[in-house]
């Protein structure tokens, strides 16, 4: 017969009653030590990315499996800020957003979790609130939210208002008010709404009626039951159509009654079987939920239940602090479940969470009450009739049958003669076990060297106390294929048993040897601790292999031992500190260690089962090793394993395949199957991204196509998970970031990359994640990120440069081409000049000499002439080679050698007509820049001026005067000569004045009339 693992009640004998895992499922607990913000929690609810939202006495929390982050918003643009007080309830609206209610600060408000914005949504209620109320914020089916203010009535939010408005369409008798339950029934079209004191009421959608006991005109049966109209308080209806109403009647003696009725409303149910507590325990039946998959749950003021399908009644979970595998609560505020059925409770005491999965998790832990006897387990086996024996160290065996009921054998008895009292008693401190194959004998090894050989068919027993094991304890017994029985001894012995004959096979002095195994090929394996691990022919005990701890590739993690297992032909698993796997053939050992997912370094027990997967207990709980792809994965409360840790001293594989493991007053067991996974972890999602210590929306950032960051926000953390409550700890992920990383790496349990100091570029994080048996996730997760380089390396700086080195090399080529071009035209105007001033005077000196000379002996006097007008050329000439010379010289290109100039040449010509002269210079003629041309056209045209005045004025008086206006320099020449009439005068010079002005883009004005003198005004632009 299979093993019933359902069974609520073990009693065995020799008066011992131990707790039994009921069907009840196990939790896991998450308190402000997990990082919730208070253990308080009002509210749950599960978004459609799977994220967990938490409402407790201190506000709003997200929760992804790993972490819990809270928010405020404080100081959020656009967003007003989100208390951090008690949120009552959580109501799913629309595109994502939650409704929150604060009841301490009577406040209701709608948060956007894609923008992290919070808004104040207003209250209008018909009358002012009360001081006490009794409120409740909910939703129908159709998305319409609603707030119950007891004793106010029912507000409906309106969206053209953004307030909750008196806009309620449902109608009472006068002197009636609405409670805060409700109900709806989308088979029949009603909405169920408790009325308190005066019962119920239900609103028909399609004819806008209200119906009471008072109005029923579709007589509908419920309104017409008596027995739920008095202090009703709840409401509910379930999968089933059937109706569950609490009320606090009279007639029930002032205690609470559960009613539950058909879908007709006629007929009572027998199904609130279990729904009930001890009399002298206060309680409170507040609410009921029916979820998808694990079914009805009951909770409230000290109350939570489950509804069992199998057994058709209510298991109910005690408020029992001190228990183990009980949980702590005394107010259950709220029950969910999540997308793969884990249920999660909201209680005063946290949030607890479990995976029920099919008809429970299949898990048994047992506790043994030690209220008469204390209860040490040192080894388990079941014997071919289906029975389970437990050696109980100072209580000898405790033994089962097949349905772990007592079943009482009379093993220490008939002691032999010579024995004295403390063999007699000695033989009850059990260590070991094994039941001959051969015969059915069960060998069990005690204190002392003792050994208890006992037949369970013929109730036969033979006892032992041979000489080989110096009365040392005896650690464990074996078999090998020849049915040869063997021990190991607390004092370094193993012992062969053959023929009726005990025989010291091996040695090692004074190491306690806990476990020897023998693998496939007959070789017979010792733990020696703190010797090692060693190898030996079973006939002779010839040392095969050694194995010790050291620094080579066939070192162990420690020295001491505790367990043997082999998992396959070639690899023998060792439990000493971490897991050790030997190859026997290559001699190497592969340790696997806390690095990679091992609970922790300490191993205690180790067995395989029949798909070939390793089980392990350490010291930290137990976990499953898969050699076929190297994942540790470990298995705590939430999978229903409770009390992994403290079965650390015994092991067994039974017949129907159960893996058990027994120590202290402990025993675990159950199905490896219903472990195994073969079902597609959901993708991973990227659950948040920090940013300079700050998270930012994910929703919001998920949404774009890409990322983009600036180059100084280089270094950041990714944080991801596959939103699996169930097998959060039995995922493994590997990530990628291309752009850094060419191979899929595997992350560390924070499921968080940190990023630091990232180069500008483009960049895709991709993640995806695979379960315990290898099945990995439908898609791969991908989140773009571009990291914006500095504006001297974008494009269009770049550009900018080229551009602009572009320019510089072109003015630089254009200043070269025109220091050229300036040289040139410099050559040119050199030659110009030379050739229109040196060449027609030089060719009129010719011309003069030819002709003093013709004239030198017949003409004296026309020949003195002529060589006096040689002479006034040759000094013009002169005069015009040192302007030309002083005019191409870079030294005279400031100001100060311009009017030093100036006044030297006006000084030297006026003076020899007898005019006196004065020349004025205000101070912002020095910071005027002339170029070469423009210094020389304007050296010039004052040369004109002065030369005129010295041939034509007559004057006795000239005055310069230079100064700079507004960027203008103006230069005025007077003399108060004889004047003359300007339309009537000719010649060149007036008209190169006037040429030379307008080279210089300047104004030249001359003002004169005969007997007047002369005033010549120049006005040019300077810099």
């Amino acid at each position: 017969m299979p093993l019933r693992l359902y069974s609520l009640v073990f009693v065995f004998f020799f008066c011992v009653v131990f707790a039994s895992a009921q069907e009840n499922f196990t939790f896991t607990h998450l308190n402000t030590d997990d990082g919730l913000a208070s253990n308080d929690v009002r509210a749950l609810y599960q978004d459609h990315k799977g994220f967990i939202w938490i409402g407790s006495a201190n506000g709003l929390q997200r929760f992804d499996g790993t972490k819990f982050i809270s928010f405020s918003m404080g100081n959020k643009k656009g967003s007003d800020p989100l208390p951090i007080s008690l949120i009552e309830f959580i109501v799913p609206g629309k595109n994502g957003t939650l409704w929150l209610y604060f009841p301490e600060l009577r406040e209701v408000g709608l948060f956007d979790p894609a923008k992290f914005i919070y808004k104040k949504v207003a209250i209008k209620p018909p009358t002012p609130l009360p001081g006490r109320i009794m409120p409740r914020l909910w939703n129908d089916s159709k998305g319409n939210i609603y707030l119950t203010i007891q004793p106010i009535g029912i507000l409906k939010f309106d969206e053209k208002e953004n307030a909750f408005t008196a806009s309620a369409p449902f109608r009472i008798p006068k002197g009636w008010f609405f409670g805060i339950a409700s109900a709806e029934d989308k088979k029949n079209g009603l909405l169920w709404l408790s009325c308190s004191d005066n019962g119920l009421a239900a609103y028909d959608e399609k004819t806008g009626e209200t119906y009471t006991r008072l109005y029923n005109p579709k007589k509908i049966p419920l309104l017409n039951n008596w027995r739920v109209q008095e202090a009703l308080s709840n409401i509910y209806i379930d999968s089933k159509q059937r109706y569950w109403l609490y009320n606090w009647p009279v007639y029930g003696g002032g205690s609470e009654i559960v009613h539950c009725l058909d879908s007709t409303g006629n007929r009572y149910l027998k199904d609130t079987t279990g729904l009930s507590l001890p009399d002298n325990e206060y309680f409170e039946y507040r609410h009921m939920i029916d979820l998808p998959r694990s079914g009805l749950w009951v909770f409230g003021l000290n109350t939570l239940f489950s509804y069992s399908k199998k057994n058709n009644r209510f298991n109910y979970y005690k408020n029992d602090p001190l228990s183990s595998i009980a949980i702590h609560y005394e107010i259950a505020h709220q029950v969910i479940e999540d997308r793969e059925g884990g249920v999660w409770v909201a209680t005063d005491e946290g949030i607890y969470f479990t995976s029920p999965g099919k008809d429970g998790n299949g898990v048994q832990n047992m506790i043994f009450s030690e209220a008469k006897k204390s209860r040490d387990f040192t080894d388990i086996i079941e014997l071919r009739n289906g029975d389970y024996w437990l050696t109980n160290w100072g209580q000898g065996v405790l033994t089962m049958d097949k349905f772990f009921k007592p079943k009482p054998y009379q093993i220490f008895k008939n002691f032999p003669a010579n024995w004295n009292s403390a063999q007699r008693g000695g033989v009850n401190l059990t260590w070991c076990m094994h039941e001959e194959k051969a015969t059915g004998d069960v060998w069990i090894g005690s204190n002392g060297g003792l050994i208890t050989r006992f037949n369970p068919a013929t109730n036969k027993t033979q006892f032992y106390n041979p000489p080989e094991f110096q009365n040392a304890t005896v650690r464990y017994i074996t078999e090998d294929k020849k049915g040869r029985i063997w021990f190991s001894t607390q004092r370094g012995r193993v012992i062969r048993f053959e023929n009726n004959q005990f025989t010291v096979i091996k040695d090692f002095g004074t190491a306690v040897i806990p476990k020897i195994f023998f693998d496939k090929d007959g070789w017979i394996w010792a733990g020696v601790q703190g010797t090692g691990l060693f190898a030996m022919e079973a006939e002779g005990g010839r040392i095969l292999q050694q194995y010790v701890k050291g620094s080579s590739d066939n070192s162990l993690f420690a020295l001491s031992g505790t367990d043997i297992d082999q998992l396959n032909d070639s690899i023998i698993a060792y439990g000493a500190g971490a897991l050790n796997l030997v190859n026997k053939k290559t001699g190497k050992v592969r340790i696997i260690d806390y690095m990679q997912g091992l609970p922790s370094n300490s191993v205690q027990r180790l067995r395989i089962d029949r798909a070939g997967y390793l089980w392990i207990v350490t010291n930290n709980g137990l976990c499953r090793y898969n050699p076929f792809n190297d994942n540790i994965t470990p298995y705590h409360k939430r999978d229903g394993v409770v009390l992994g840790e403290k079965t650390v001293a015994a092991d067994y594989l039974c017949s129907e395949g159960f893996v058990m493991f027994a120590g202290g007053n402990a025993l675990v067991f159950f199905q490896p199957e219903i472990f195994s996974s073969n079902q597609q972890p959901p993708d991973v999602s990227i659950t948040d991204f920090k940013l300079n210590n700050e998270f930012l929306p994910i929703d919001s950032l998920t949404a774009q196509s890409e990322l983009t960051v600036n180059y100084d926000q280089n270094s950041f953390s990714i944080y991801f998970s596959s939103l699996s409550y169930v097998n959060r700890d039995k995922l493994i992920y590997y990530y990628k970031m291309s752009g850094i990383d060419d191979q899929w790496i595997r992350a560390d349990r924070q499921k968080l990359v940190n990023f630091s100091l990232l180069p500008p570029g483009h960049y895709t994080f991709q993640v995806y994640c695979e379960n315990i048996d290898g099945v990995r996730s439908k898609n791969i997760t991908s989140f773009s990120i571009f990291i914006r380089p500095p504006f001297w390396r974008r494009w269009w700086f770049i550009s900018l440069m080229v551009l602009a080195l572009g320019g510089l090399l072109y003015f630089i080529h254009r200043l070269r081409i025109n220091r050229i071009l300036a040289v040139e035209n410099l050559r040119n105007r050199v030659a110009r000049d030379l050739h229109d001033d040196m060449g027609s005077t030089l060719s009129t000196i010719n011309i003069l000499s030819t002709m003093a000379k013709s004239k030198l002996n017949t003409d004296n006097v026309r020949a003195s002439e002529y060589l006096g007008k040689i002479s006034d050329n040759s000094q013009r000439m002169m005069e015009a080679m040192d302007d030309i010379v002083w005019s191409i010289k870079p030294m005279n290109d400031s100001m100060q050698k311009i009017t030093a100039r100036m006044r030297e040449i006006a000084t030297s010509v006026l003076e020899a007509k007898d005019i006196d002269l004065r020349f004025r210079t205000d101070d912002s003629i020095e910071d005027v820049k002339m170029n070469m041309e423009a210094r020389r056209d304007f050296f010039l045209l004052f040369k004109e001026a002065i030369n005129n005045i010295a041939k034509y004025s007559k004057a006795s008086e000239a005055s310069v005067h230079l100064t700079v206006h507004h960027k203008r320099m103006m230069m005025i020449i007077k003399d108060n000569g004889v004047g003359f009439d300007i339309d009537a005068a000719d010649g060149n010079g007036l008209g190169n004045m006037y040429k030379r002005a307008a080279s210089l883009k300047g104004r030249i004005q001359i003002q004169s009339k005969p007997g007047e003198g002369t005033q010549i005004t120049l006005n040019i632009p300077v810099q």
